[in-house]
């Protein structure tokens, strides 16, 4: 490179035509421009508006005007021509990457489904620790019930709440009186719908509370996992044999079934993957806990996804269902229907292969092609080669 290629002089230089390689690169350029800013506008903000050949070609003209207007900021280009370009990859960036990131987010929406129709088979691959979970929350409830039956003081200290009116020592009237609280047959009209939604955000949030102590307290070797289904066992246990004594064993059963299948449900999932994460971190077997961890964290991560909608679904069930006129023979019905479904699905759901390769795959979208990887070779990308950009800084100066 001499002296005059570095001023901006052509040197005598031409191409087959006669015309100077940089005036030549200037009017490609400009016609690459002319190009995206009529592909733009005839997309009108919808990628869908162009071919598949035009959406291509947009993301190569874009990555061109971008280093264009990377090479116009560098050179001291005009404030008007800096405004221009920025304009022009703007408009191109929006449209490219605008749609590009719809098409993650339907990624995102076709991954959760996935691991929302695998959920059973999780559950199932798990169901040793699930059984366990499940034998532990009911050890905790019979001692509830025995420990309330020997001893009303052990219950009411132990784990009956502070100021709740359902104790021991209340009168079958009063406990009936709680039972009935919120329903249209309460004495008082009922609760509103703006009141259950409430109740039921309260409700959503103390038992996801519950769940997610028992699922990450799981790699501390299971031992607090353990601790929270035999305490909140405890707790069921002693309520219940406080109602059942009383002689309301038909009215407390109905008014906790038809939420307590889902809920107990969920925290018995989520304590099952919690009591898994502990016998890996235990006796890993032949393999580091890392890969046993590796391994194991798809199931338990749907286990998860599975589960907090479970506890929504619970919390919506207890505002809503539960402080509903509905009859107790209807309340035992939709628990039995509800548990139906959860030992039909849970037990039984595969879901098909087609559903899952589709989902997993996904359509192709005009956006993922239209930045291809490749090389745009055919079309100048602003610079028109190193020698070429050191004569047009030489020569704005």
């Amino acid at each position: 490179m001499d002296a005059d290629d570095l001023s901006g002089r052509d040197g005598g230089r031409r191409n087959a035509s006669g015309t100077p390689p940089l005036r030549e690169a200037q009017g490609t350029r400009a016609a690459q421009l002319r190009r995206l800013d009529d592909l733009l506008a005839r997309a009108g903000g919808r990628l869908s508006a162009l071919s598949g050949d035009e959406v291509g070609e947009l993301g190569r003209l874009y990555r061109a005007a971008a280093t264009q207007l990377a090479l116009a900021r560098a050179g001291g280009a005009s404030v008007a021509e800096r405004e221009r370009l920025n304009d022009l990859v703007g408009r191109a960036h929006g449209l490219i990457y605008g749609a590009a990131s719809a098409a993650q987010q339907g990624a995102g929406a076709r991954a959760w489904l996935v691991a929302l129709l695998l959920a059973p088979v999780a559950v199932r691959r798990a169901w040793r620790y699930h059984l366990l979970a499940a034998a532990l929350l009911l050890a905790g409830a019979a001692y509830g019930w025995v420990g309330a039956a020997d001893d009303a003081e052990w219950a009411l200290e132990l784990v009956m709440q502070a100021g709740d009116e359902r104790t021991p020592y209340a009168t079958k009237d009063e406990l009936l009186k709680t039972l009935r609280a919120g329903r249209p047959d309460d004495g008082e009209g009922g609760h509103g719908a703006g009141e259950k939604a409430v109740f039921a955000a309260f409700l959503w949030q103390n038992n996801t509370r519950v769940a997610l102590l028992a699922f990450f307290a799981g790699p501390l070797a299971g031992v607090p996992t353990g601790a929270v289904l035999l305490f909140n066992g405890m707790v069921l246990g002693s309520y219940s044999h406080t109602f059942v004594s009383r002689g309301l064993a038909w009215e407390w059963w109905a008014w906790i079934l038809p939420h307590g299948v889902t809920e107990l449900l969920a925290i018995v999932l989520l304590a099952g993957g919690g009591l898994w994460l502990g016998r890996l971190m235990v006796a890993p077997g032949d393999r580091s806990r890392r890969e046993a961890l590796r391994e194991a964290r798809p199931d338990v991560l749907r286990l998860a996804l599975l589960a907090f909608p479970m506890l929504l679904l619970a919390a919506a069930l207890e505002s809503f269902v539960r402080q509903s006129g509905l009859s107790e023979p209807g309340r035992y019905w939709f628990a039995a229907a509800t548990a139906a479904f959860w030992a039909l699905w849970l037990g039984w759901a595969r879901p098909p292969r087609a559903w899952l390769a589709a989902l997993a795959g996904g359509p192709a979208t005009r956006a993922e092609g239209a930045v291809p990887a490749a090389a745009h070779d055919d079309l100048d990308d602003g610079l028109g080669g190193l020698e070429e950009a050191l004569r047009a800084a030489r020569s704005r100066r």
